[in-house]
């Protein structure tokens, strides 16, 4: 396997690649982007199952979600908002390709699908996206970071 070494490297960065946003209200040691994959991809597994979608599909999804993280990090919806969206999702696609692309193209059509937000397993994904935030949120707020509040104002809303 080509990337197998870059892949690994990758898979092992995401543990210990914080979820940045966070730092804002002064968690210390916030989850990593792999304990966040790991809830997300769960939280939709049991979703899809519930729903009667591809649970598979939707635990992969979720487990993946966030896998270009490895090398982009994690950049808060503050800061990403202030991104050029256009440039942002290129270099998005860029570091997706060189992750998948030689060797699992089925993963990278994967990962399309659900940038794309297309099928159900995708948009559950995506909102268990937001709701593993709101409820770190809300685990963070109660063990004495009140400005966790800020990450639950939109709760009825995606993130």
């Amino acid at each position: 396997m080509k990337n197998e070494d870059a892949w690994l490297r990758d898979l092992l960065d995401l543990k210990r690649t914080p979820r940045t946003g966070w730092f804002r209200i002064g968690v210390e040691h916030p989850e990593s982007v792999a304990e966040h994959s790991f809830a997300v991809g769960l939280m939709a597994w049991r979703g899809a199952r519930e729903l009667g979608f591809d649970a598979g599909k939707a635990l992969l999804m979720g487990l993946l979600h966030d896998f270009h993280e490895a090398r982009l990090g994690d950049i808060p919806s503050p800061a990403k908002a202030r991104l050029d969206r256009e440039d942002f999702n290129a270099a998005e696609g860029a570091i997706m390709r060189e992750q998948w692309e030689d060797w699992a193209p089925e993963i990278l059509a994967l990962l399309e699908e659900l940038r794309a937000g297309e099928g159900p397993e995708a948009k559950l994904v995506h909102a268990m996206d937001g709701e593993e935030l709101r409820a770190q949120a809300r685990r963070y707020r109660s063990s004495g970071h009140a400005a966790a509040a800020d990450f639950l104002a939109g709760e009825a809303e995606s993130s």
